[in-house]
């Protein structure tokens, strides 16, 4: 594109001398100052302005002087050449002031969200952890991902989940829930408890400050707890989010087994209906334990085919959390051809073997 203003000159130039001299094509030329303005920095439009200039004067003036056109008439389109590339380099002004504000804007976004979402530790107990976020666009100043790890007297827990929508309404949803789960996770012993907590907090702060749709606002979630007591024993709860990838050593990967009917945070559950969704499975070491949003699970091929992290990682061999994190990532942006049509979050947690 940075290549087409001057393409469109030489083509301007090329057209103007195998044409009858009638032909002067000058909607071509004031049309290439203005594309490098909007696309283009103002070094560059400046020369393009010039360079507009100094082609289309002898063309109009001298080279061809087309003869239905009086002198004055001709130097009347070198002045509209001028005039136009004039106002390119204006355009050109005012548009990379919007570039540099939105610039600020997003280093602004970028640091608030990795305040509210900070990276987890990179190892706690047996556990190694890694964390990443793949935004659906660049241009989105604050997501609704959220994760978290914290280490409580209970054991490690874990919490992955996505507010429904985006911009600052969610960005203060994801504080709340965090804020929630960091508080509470650790006193509650129970961890549909712990769900409970966040579902009230969630509540309560959307009643008071109306952060999301009151019909259509809720957040997925799943939260996790490796016990002290039993490190080889995983526990989780999935409120209406996709359910944890289990990669056990020389075995397939599979899915924790979650209650589809299970709703999201936000909706009204009693801790009594959270109890009856805990699911408990095995964790030896060596596992890999795969958390993340539907940004992952929903991303789509050319062909609509939806990416299915078990079918993917089926048969491969993973060094540490972090290897796998950046592997699911990869796969997410070949598999959608970089064209993620929402924010992707992930979490890996590997249960490091026993030494020999």
């Amino acid at each position: 594109m940075r290549l087409f203003p001057a393409l469109l000159l030489c083509i301007a130039a090329l057209l103007n001398v195998v044409t009858p001299a009638h032909l002067t094509f000058i909607g071509l030329f004031v049309a290439a100052p203005l594309i490098a303005a909007a696309i283009d920095t103002p070094r560059t439009t400046l020369a393009t302005a010039v360079a507009t200039i100094v082609i289309t004067t002898p063309f109009l003036t001298v080279v061809s002087e087309p003869p239905d056109l009086s002198a004055t008439e001709r130097w009347v389109l070198v002045s509209t050449v001028v005039v136009v590339s004039g106002l390119a380099l204006a355009v050109n002004a005012v548009v990379t002031a919007a570039h540099r504000r939105t610039a600020s804007a997003l280093g602004i976004a970028e640091i608030v969200q990795r305040a509210v979402v900070p990276p987890p530790p990179p190892r706690t107990g047996p556990l190694r952890i890694a964390a990443r976020y793949r935004p659906a666009q660049r241009g989105t100043l604050v997501g609704g991902d959220l994760y978290a790890t914290q280490e409580t007297s209970f054991g490690t827990r874990l919490i992955v989940g996505d507010v429904s929508g985006k911009g600052l309404g969610a960005a203060a949803a994801v504080a709340v829930v965090l804020g929630a789960f960091r508080e509470w996770s650790t006193h509650e012993p129970e961890l549909a408890r712990l769900a409970w907590r966040l579902e009230q907090a969630l509540l309560r702060e959307n009643r008071r400050m109306h952060l999301l749709d009151p019909e259509e606002g809720f957040v997925t979630a799943v939260l996790a707890e490796i016990p002290h007591s039993a490190p080889d024993r995983l526990h989780a709860v999935c409120c209406g989010h996709p359910p944890p990838l289990l990669l056990p050593p020389g075995r397939p990967p599979r899915y924790l087994p979650v209650p589809e009917s299970a709703p999201p945070l936000g909706l009204g559950r009693e801790p009594e209906a959270l109890k009856d969704d805990v699911r408990h499975t095995d964790f030896p070491p060596g596992t890999f334990l795969l958390m993340y949003t539907d940004g992952v699970t929903e991303a789509r091929n050319a062909l609509g085919e939806f990416y299915d992290p078990a079918t993917a990682l089926d048969g491969r061999t993973f060094h540490d959390p972090d290897d796998l994190a950046d592997a699911l990532t990869a796969d997410i942006i070949a598999h959608t051809g970089g064209a993620l049509r929402d924010d992707a979050a992930v979490l890996a947690v590997h249960h490091i073997p026993d030494p020999p």
